[in-house]
């Protein structure tokens, strides 16, 4: 089994790459805290805190949050960012499926984008479902692409064009909306709340294409970095054939959406 996968690499870029509207952040702020039924003497943990990205707009409304990440150089950008502030948070170098707390520890438990991320992550969801105080809740995210964007049928390509290298290049977790969901539904039943939606960027083929060269994305950290470059010229040769010239735009437009179980 493939080990869950850290962020080391990614510390540089990683706050410009995901980057989201601050109207967005406010809007997922504002949905921890009321789902949560927060107050400033609730516990609240991130699963993979990074750099702070989710979490920062929560320490600044004054409640105090625990972090568990693998990467440290992540967790010390979040630590450069709160530097000689008042703001209360407690960081753990640890796997999502061995999370270092008793159970029924936190008020509120969320994790954006992680289980894709994590081996054995359906231990992990179970592991997090263990630390939710009775009357509290879990809110999980999935990344989505949509299917049919020229961003999903690149990246599908490479995919294959890696299977006849034999390599596979699947992330260690969960492989998609439907698999997670099913799995939290085993937990208790999951209401879906859609909190933003926005477009993104206007992006091209050709810089999609750049994109994945330059292995900024987790989905192509599977590939070893030697051969990744052998698969390009059959990639673009690929989408050139598809789209019928690299300077095809696109609008990508993004959702984020909880699902949300609450502990009886």
């Amino acid at each position: 089994m493939s080990a869950s996968l850290g962020f080391d690499r990614a510390v540089s870029y990683y706050d410009k790459s995901r980057a989201i509207p601050d109207w967005v952040s406010s809007a997922v702020t504002d949905s921890i805290i009321e789902l949560g039924k927060l107050t400033p003497r609730s516990r609240v943990l991130e699963i993979g805190i990074g750099t702070g990205r989710i979490a920062l707009p929560v320490l600044k409304r004054g409640l105090p949050v625990w972090g568990i990440d693998l990467s440290l150089g992540m967790m010390a950008e979040l630590q450069t960012k709160i530097a000689n502030r008042d703001l209360c948070v407690t960081l753990a170098q640890a796997d999502a499926n061995a999370l270092p707390f008793p159970d029924a520890s936190f008020d509120c438990v969320y994790a954006v984008h992680v289980y894709h991320l994590v081996a054995n992550w359906q231990k992990a969801v179970r592991d997090a479902w263990r630390t939710v105080k009775r009357g509290g809740c879990f809110l999980v995210t999935y990344h989505k692409r949509d299917p049919q964007s020229p961003n999903a049928k690149l990246r599908r390509r490479l995919f294959e064009l890696a299977k006849e290298h034999g390599i596979d290049a699947r992330r260690p977790g969960s492989q998609s909306y439907d698999e997670l969901r099913s799995e939290l539904d085993k937990l208790s039943p999951t209401q879906l709340v859609e909190i933003a939606r926005w477009l993104e960027r206007t992006v091209t083929v050709s810089q999609i294409l750049g994109e994945i060269s330059k292995r900024l994305f987790s989905d192509t950290w599977m590939i070893p970095e030697n051969v990744l470059p052998q698969l390009m010229p059959s990639l673009r040769d690929w989408a050139q054939r598809e789209f019928g010239r690299l300077d095809y735009a696109v609008r990508e437009e993004e959702e984020f959406s909880w699902m949300v179980l609450r502990k009886a």
